[in-house]
This record gives C-alpha cells, structure tokens and sequence, in this order.
C-alpha cells in the first residue's frame, strides 16, 4: 500500500510540473534525451533537472536512510525532507508570481521538486526484499510486459505458470502514478502549482509513520 501512496503522490508532483511549467521531474528518461538534441540550445535546463534528482539520491545514500522505515510505518527523516523541499517548492512558485515574475522550464521550484523526487526513489529502490520505483516506471512496464508473457506461455504449454504477484505490484504502482495525474489535472485549476502542497502533506504523513501499514506476525520460539 505504502508503494501505491508513494507513486500517487510522485505521479501527482511530476504532472504538476508539467502543468504548470512544461517539465518532468519524477522520471530523467526524456530530460537525459533533451539535454542532448538542445546541448547548445537550452539543453542545460534538462540537465539541472537530472543532477538534482541525482543529488535527492545522493542524500539518501550518503544518510544511510532506513530504507525499510516507510515500508514498517516507522518515521523516515528522509521522506520529510523530500516533503519540505516539495513545500520549499511551493514557496518559491508562490513568491515569484507574486512578484509578477514566470515560473518557466527555469523555476527554482523545478529543481527541489526534482530533489524532493530524487530523495524518495532513493528510498524505495533501496527496499532489501524488492526494489521498488515510485516516480518512474519503464522498467515497471517492461516487467509488466515480461511476466504477462511468461505466464501466458507456461498457459499454453500446460506448465506450470508463475506466480503474478510481483506483475500485479507493478501494475498497481503504474496505476496509482496515473492517478495521481488526474488529481493533477483536477486540482490544478484551481490551487495551481500549490495544488503540490496536497502530495507533500500525503509524504509527510508517510514520513511521519501516520499511514497504517500491515506488518508480519513475529514468529516464536
């Protein structure tokens, strides 16, 4: 469940961001393309975007996170700093069209959506039992795709099939990215891009342990 939070709440602040200010900031697959068609022609905004995602994840690595605490329902630090700099975000977006100045492809709140961004998947994909994406998902899809085959092949030669548990997982995070887009899209007419500051309070939450989360039974002696 704690996966399917997670990925809403990214899938919400990437679609924002496109929204709002024409950029992704969960996933650097297409930031990595455009720094390279525009390396001379206004690549280096992409570019800002994939190294303070990679900075989010160098934090969490460099901290040591408790890479199962969200999982567990125990308090993340990491977690609530990625939801302070999604707030930070805010703020910034805030001040400066109030200052009647653009939040473009430029906007430092870009960039600590990107780190905030950064600082979750270094969580999650450190899982110790499955690593597990929650703002991008093309190896999601491709094991999706994989494990649908596998299975249907072991139908048609009357094997035995695999079990779908983990093709299941992963349909259900790529859902709930998907969601979060269409909360995006409902809320931001109204609240704009401070329509993020919903996702930060549901990562707060996580961060905090405040989400109720299924734990094994202990086993005895």
């Amino acid at each position: 469940m704690i996966q399917n939070i997670l990925c809403f709440t990214s899938g919400y602040v990437n679609a924002l961001a496109i929204i709002d200010m024409g950029m992704t900031v969960s996933h650097q697959s297409g930031n990595t393309s455009h720094t390279g068609r525009l390396i001379l022609n206004g690549g280096a905004k992409f570019f800002h975007l994939m190294l303070t995602f990679c900075i989010g994840s160098f934090v969490a690595g460099f901290t040591k996170c408790d890479q199962e605490a969200v999982y567990q329902g125990r308090y993340s630090p990491n977690l609530l700093a990625a939801a302070f700099a999604t707030v930070f975000g805010c703020m910034i977006h805030y001040c400066k069209a109030e200052d009647g100045i653009s939040n473009d492809a430029t906007s430092e709140c870009l960039l600590l959506w990107a780190f905030a961004q950064g600082i979750q998947n270094g969580i999650t994909r450190r899982c110790s039992s499955l690593p597990i994406c929650t703002t991008h998902f093309t190896g999601y899809l491709t094991d999706v795709g994989v494990g649908l085959g596998l299975w249907t092949r072991a139908q048609a030669d009357g094997a035995e099939p695999p079990t779908l548990l983990k093709v299941l997982l992963f349909a259900a995070g790529i859902f709930f990215f998907g969601l979060g887009g269409v909360a995006a899209m409902e809320t931001h007419p109204k609240w704009g891009a401070q329509a993020a500051l919903v996702p930060a309070a549901i990562m707060a939450a996580v961060a905090g342990g405040l989400i109720p989360v299924i734990k094994p039974i202990a086993k005895t002696a």
